[in-house]
């Protein structure tokens, strides 16, 4: 009993992972690692972009405030002489230096006096300055800024209004300076995810190798000891079989029942480990397509589970409706796709109730067959689909409703479908009903 127990909990391990779970999830991950990484970079370029930019406009802003307190003084100068010679010493002149600068000055109308540069910006002079302080502009790529002029008044303590003085610079040199910071930017944020993508792969596989390796040890076993635990079951089985072919030999009937319900029990794991076996030989070969040359129809193949489940339905009162097309051929393993209509059905019976409809439909759809399989019975809440594919997992529903069951029946369905190179979709609505339809490619 303990190695038995001992295999009942790694199988409801096994539930957690796939034979190629592991190899779904590292996409996915590698995917959300590198978004967010990105997401990281991104940001972190933008903020030193923005960062890089400001500090630029600011030095932009010192260098034309000192240009132009530095060209104040010559207001005079220039106003006095009707050809302004900017060859002579003027103090300015040592700070524009840069081809990429100009001055204009304006007298108090906001009239060009003079100008010196080649960069100047299509737009009158602020002459409405009540705070009198700096004022800055831009327009068609150039930056300017404007002050206006004062001297002493005639009267005492008072100042009074020479003009204007506005220092502008192209901004080419800064924008493609930005635009290079911008490529560079680029270039070293898409070869640094690049590269941490290549090493997260890596690193990835490495992390992920030890689980795989357990993973795999975990399937060696449940097939060993789905092996190992068939020889007590079978011996049960024929034990109990014995007995019970010899009835008058047990002396209470208290001993019949007990002998009656070891040999369900026994039945019930001995199915328990068939449906094991299979899944560890679909995981292990889940490729593997033995049938590959058979060609099947499916109407054929459908027929003597028509007959059955008919019978069946006339005996729990449900309304069976089948309506099958003709000639539609598949490639498969007909005992496999047996088993997977009747488990479906199984299902559809199982948990529908006396007075309920079932209906099988078989239809063409391009080149596709679709089976479909309807019930009215106890259907299943929206948020519990996406599980009812996986191992040893019921819904509550179903648990209070059938104790029987292990869970396996629908994986075993959809690993069968897989190995058909098929797929199967499920809609169900809580009390109303459930439709599976298995799509399976013609030939």
């Amino acid at each position: 009993m303990t190695l038995l127990k001992q295999f009942m909990d790694w199988a409801t391990a096994s539930n957690k992972t796939s034979s190629s779970g592991f190899y779904y999830i590292r996409p996915p991950l590698l995917s959300i690692y590198l978004i967010v990484i990105g997401i990281i970079l991104g940001v972190s370029g933008t903020a030193l972009y923005i960062f890089f930019a400001r500090s630029m406009n600011q030095q932009l802003n010192h260098r034309l405030i000192t240009l132009v307190q530095a060209a104040a003084p010559s207001l005079d100068r220039i106003k006095s002489e009707k050809r302004p010679n900017f060859d002579r010493d003027i103090p300015w002149l040592s700070f524009s230096s840069n081809s990429e600068q100009s001055l204009e000055w304006f007298d108090t109308n906001g009239q060009v006096v003079a100008k010196q540069g080649k960069y100047f910006p299509p737009l009158p002079p602020p002459i409405k300055n009540p705070e009198n302080k700096p004022i800055f502009q831009q327009k068609e790529q150039i930056r300017s800024v404007t002050i206006p002029i004062y001297a002493d008044g005639v009267e005492k303590n008072t100042l009074q209004l020479k003009g204007y003085l506005r220092a502008s610079e192209s901004l080419r040199e800064i924008n493609r300076t930005l635009t290079h910071l911008q490529l560079g930017l680029w270039l070293g944020g898409s070869t640094a995810l690049f590269l941490i993508g290549v090493s997260n792969i890596y690193l990835t596989h490495k992390a992920f190798e030890p689980t795989i390796k357990s993973f795999q040890q975990l399937k060696q076993f449940m097939a060993e000891a789905s092996h190992e635990l068939r020889n007590p079951l079978t011996k049960i089985n024929f034990a109990t079989e014995t007995l019970l072919s010899h009835p008058e030999k047990i002396r209470r009937a208290s001993d019949l029942r007990k002998l009656i319900m070891i040999q369900s029990s026994a039945e019930q794991m001995q199915r328990l480990l068939e449906d094991l076996l299979f899944l560890a030989r679909t995981d292990s070969m889940p490729n593997s397509n033995e049938w590959e040359g058979s060609i099947l129809t499916l109407s054929e193949l459908l027929l003597p589970l028509v007959e059955h489940f008919q019978a069946l339905a006339r005996n729990q009162g449900i309304e069976f409706q089948t309506q099958l097309l003709d000639g539609l051929a598949i490639r498969g393993d007909a005992s496999q796709l047996s088993r997977v209509f009747s488990n479906l059905l199984e299902n559809a019976f199982k948990y529908t109730e006396t007075g309920g409809k079932i209906s099988l439909y078989l239809e063409k759809s391009k080149q596709r067959a679709i089976v479909s399989i309807e019930d009215t019975g106890i259907g299943i809440a929206p948020e519990q689909v996406p599980f009812i594919f996986q191992r040893f997992w019921r819904a509550e529903q179903a648990r209070r409703t059938q104790e029987e069951g292990l869970g396996l029946g629908l994986a075993i369905v959809e690993a069968l479908i897989k190995q058909h190179k098929g797929k199967i979709i499920v809609n169900s609505e809580l009390n109303v009903g459930t439709c599976f339809k298995v799509y399976l490619p013609l030939v």
